[in-house]
């Protein structure tokens, strides 16, 4: 998410059988190694990859439907950053939204039939919005004076995490229903740095999100209900947009350095075995993993 006081710039070959379904654990992420940022799909280990989009725009924000047969994204090849939905192959791609004020991080309702994202409302106020998976019928549902983005859609389908800068010290992270009500607060402190993209764990019992640690960005875990937080990565630099395997035992995150591209980081749930996989290529803002959902 980007920092609203700094104003942050917008946290090979591929065997067929790597784009089909299965059980085979793939990851989607943005990468600039072909001159711009494209989306990319690879294997868990950051082999493999392909690049999907092949689209002198940046395509940025990635994000698999629940039954693994699209992909969300963002992208401003119509000059404003808006959304856009392909196969999973990056074929058919079409716009979904077609707004003059950017629109970005989208997220898919675990049914697939609807999808969260932030829109930027007069270039400044983020606020949170809903819609339908056509693009058809969007819907404030934050409509608050506050910073309000980096959606995260629960795997129950009833709730969405967001990051906010309505506490006023910065960006903590809130869980609201998705009618609007029971907005709760989750973090009680604020992260003045940005950067929170709030993950919920398959099973819906934690979320992860990025902290401030000091002058550096780590990633953090807790209950759903905010409590037993915990410090996962301690790389230094900024660490964010961390994404759940499906079986809920690896996160994938960005790392990065300064205002270098970010790396592509692999680790255990509890935070340990750290390790860089793809590295620096990721856009700093925009550079979210994407894992691809179990076949059903």
């Amino acid at each position: 998410m980007r920092h609203l006081l700094l104003g942050l710039a917008d946290c090979f070959t591929l065997a067929p059988a790597l784009a089909a379904e299965g059980d085979e654990p793939v990851l989607l992420f943005p990468s600039n190694r072909d001159g711009n940022n494209d989306i990319f799909l690879a294997k868990a280990d950051g082999g493999g990859a392909k690049n999907l989009t092949k689209h002198a725009a940046d395509d940025i924000f990635p994000a698999w439907s629940p039954d693994g047969k699209k992909i969300a994204f963002t992208s401003d090849r119509d000059g404003v950053k808006n959304l856009y939905v392909m196969d999973a192959d990056g074929a058919n791609v079409k716009q979904l939204t077609k707004e003059k004020e950017d629109c970005r991080a989208p997220t898919w309702s675990p049914d697939g039939k609807r999808i969260a994202f932030c829109r930027h409302l007069g270039g400044s106020n983020p606020e949170i919005y809903v819609m339908n998976a056509d693009g058809s019928n969007a819907v404030n549902l934050t409509n608050d004076d506050a910073y309000d983005a980096d959606p995260a859609w629960s795997p129950d389908g009833k709730k969405i995490a967001f990051a906010s800068g309505r506490g006023g010290d910065g960006f903590r992270v809130y869980v609201m229903d998705i009618d609007r009500g029971n907005v709760q607060e989750i973090t009680t402190t604020g992260n003045p740095l940005g950067y929170v993209y709030p993950a919920w764990s398959p099973d819906g019992k934690k979320l992860a999100f990025t902290d401030a640690a000091g002058a550096t960005l780590e990633i953090f875990a807790c209950d759903a209900d905010g409590k037993n937080k915990k410090q996962l990565t301690k790389l230094g630099g900024a660490n964010s947009c961390a994404a759940w395997s499906p079986d809920g035992k690896k996160i994938a995150f960005q790392h990065s350095e300064g205002e270098a591209a970010g790396s592509l980081y692999l680790m255990d749930a509890d935070g340990s075995n750290a390790k860089e996989i793809v590295k620096a290529e990721l856009p700093r803002e925009g550079g979210r993993p994407a894992w691809r959902p179990k076949a059903k």
